[in-house]
């Protein structure tokens, strides 16, 4: 039961986080193409896309469901799956006429060059943050013995 709660916080703080980022871009261009009221459905349809997001993330990106699996493929398999359930929102909500080859490569693109810039940002923080604690590993290891 202890895991169930830890899994459902964990997804509730990856929908917030998600939910805040999209609400952000999605104000900017209301801004931008000067736009003054947002359709409920569209910031339902935000929120029901981030509810999956965090789910999808849980479970691609810990051992809840693969044990053995490597991070690329976790990558893989969240790219697709994630793919999937953004464009079925996309199509059920009415984010773009989708009967426009034009609008469903813009979509394609923007989805892709989107994730890579997030993984791209996580990948330059973790990996920061690793060099970090690897730092005050090794200042511990050193100074551990001199008082």
């Amino acid at each position: 039961m202890k895991k169930f709660f830890q899994v459902c916080t964990t997804i509730k703080e990856v929908t917030a986080l998600c939910y805040t980022a999209a609400m952000c871009f999605y104000m900017f261009f209301l801004l931008v193409f000067k736009q003054e009221t947002a359709p409920l459905s569209i910031l339902f349809s935000l929120l029901l896309v981030c509810i999956a997001a965090g789910t999808m993330q849980v479970a691609a990106f810990s051992d809840l469901l693969f044990k053995k699996l490597g991070y690329g493929w976790r990558m893989v398999l969240f790219f697709v799956v994630f793919g999937g359930v953004l464009t079925a929102f996309a199509v059920g909500f009415g984010w773009f006429p989708t009967d426009q080859a034009g609008a469903w490569v813009l979509f394609g693109v923007f989805f892709v060059l989107i994730f890579a810039a997030i993984t791209g940002g996580i990948e330059i923080y973790y990996r920061a943050s690793g060099r970090r604690w690897d730092d005050k590993l090794d200042w511990y290891r050193k100074n551990r013995g001199k008082k």
